[in-house]
């Protein structure tokens, strides 16, 4: 039997700001309202993806990108959340964003453009706020709060 595996992964360690970080397309550009309604643990749009944070400390979180050819099995991770969402990608690329203002990851090759489908695990969200709520923590909290973004094309 074969076994699925990544195709290929890109990985940035950076504080979120606002409470988040962006996952951005060749022609990302901000949401005008991202979150409305009840909070979710991601959100996107056209050539960009909101990844939220469980903490406004400052902290340094882990965003690694993987590449499938299809649907990735599950690994078994235990997760604190997990939220799969579909979005469009003008040129099939995607990088971990600052804020759109600076690359903070290499750019990860998915595919030729169209949709495609996220899949975002989020871990070590009790860990990030345990840490946050001790006097004296350290400043910034580093690698706590981990998020893992696997994408696959739409049609697969």
């Amino acid at each position: 039997m074969a076994r699925k595996c990544s195709l290929g992964s890109v990985e940035a360690l950076l504080p979120p700001e606002h409470g988040f970080i962006i996952v951005a397309g060749a022609a990302a550009d901000f949401l005008d309202d991202p979150f409305s309604g009840e909070v979710p643990h991601c959100s996107a749009g056209d050539d960009i993806l909101y990844l939220m944070s469980a903490s406004d400390s400052y902290h340094r979180a882990r965003v690694v990108l993987e590449s499938w050819a299809a649907a990735p099995p599950d690994d078994g991770q235990d997760v604190d959340a997990r939220q799969q969402v579909t979005l469009a990608l003008s040129d099939g690329t995607v990088h971990v964003s600052g804020m759109l203002e600076f690359q903070a990851s290499p750019i990860l090759s998915l595919g030729p453009p169209g949709r495609y489908h996220a899949q975002v695990s989020v871990t070590g969200r009790a860990e990030l706020r345990r840490i946050s709520a001790q006097p004296g923590h350290p400043i910034p909290i580093i690698d706590a709060e981990r998020f893992r973004v696997r994408f696959w094309a739409a049609d697969n």
